[in-house]
């Protein structure tokens, strides 16, 4: 309705021009002029108030257009920027996540290797890791894997080239020679229903709430003197031989993200490692 309005605006005008121009060849042309200028003056007005919107809206359309196409350029920027961000702070948290780990163990720098751990066996009473480091980095089965603290978390289990599983201390496989550090009780450190007990100790052995529990050098297997967890609890009756032993694990089994593996010790030959805690 609007197009239609100005349409005949516009003929009006134009009629109105026509009349002009011929009325200026009259004597009283001047009289005629003034009036139809008058006349035509709101009109012209009119028109232009009624297109001006048209026109804006055809031009600004461009530069909305144009603005869009910057804006989508530079969201896909950002969004790339914070994609560079967030990747630039997993490998910071990383890296001090590993020197965090090298920093709390007395072994020399080139006896350990760090590794992130890439992924958690899901298989109902498995308790493994599988971690970036192989046989091309010098990993071998049975050497042990540290974590917070430098306190063990497991050993290797199996080795690839490129990457390794580790079974960790609380997996129902998982059986390590240890002893009580104030009282030198052995033990074995034994994992099951994703906690740990110290079995074979007698019920009569000095052992109290808040032991810790260190690995032993019996049968070669271990460094002695690593850090392996806590006794929480002990119960024993009577009849008993052994006490039952609850072991609290020094670290967070369930949220390891980097793991030491300390790659100067060889298992079975019962190397005592320089460095190794007493």
């Amino acid at each position: 309705m609007a197009t239609g309005r100005s349409a005949a605006w516009f003929s009006a005008l134009l009629l109105g021009a026509i009349l002009l121009l011929g009325a200026s060849t009259l004597s009283p042309a001047s009289t005629v002029e003034s009036q139809a200028r008058a006349l035509v003056t709101p009109l012209v007005s009119a028109v232009q108030n009624t297109l001006r919107p048209i026109s804006d809206v055809i031009f600004h359309a461009g530069q909305v257009r144009g603005l869009s196409e910057e804006n989508g350029s530079l969201r896909l920027e950002v969004e790339r920027l914070e994609a560079e961000l967030g990747a630039f702070r997993e490998q910071r948290i990383a890296v001090q996540a590993a020197s965090a780990l090298l920093s709390a163990t007395s072994f020399e720098a080139d006896q350990l290797l760090t590794a992130p751990v890439l992924l958690r066996d899901p298989a109902p009473g498995q308790r493994t890791l599988l971690i970036a480091r192989g046989s091309d980095d010098g990993v071998i089965e049975g050497q042990p894997v540290l974590g917070a603290g430098g306190t063990l978390v497991g050993l290797v289990a199996t080795v690839e080239p490129k990457r390794s599983w580790v079974r960790l201390l609380i997996d129902g496989d998982s059986s390590v020679a240890v002893v009580v550090q104030s009282s030198r009780v052995p033990g074995a450190l034994e994992g099951g229903g994703g906690g740990l007990s110290l079995e074979f100790v007698a019920r009569s052995a000095k052992v109290v709430v808040g032991d810790v529990v260190v690995t032993s050098a019996l049968g070669g297997r271990l460094p002695p003197g690593l850090l392996a967890g806590r006794v929480a609890s002990i119960e024993s009756q009577s009849q008993d031989l052994h006490a039952r032993i609850t072991i609290e694990p020094l670290s967070d089994l369930r949220r390891l993200e980097q793991v030491l593996i300390v790659t100067g010790f060889i298992p079975g030959l019962g190397i005592d490692m320089p460095g190794a805690m007493p």
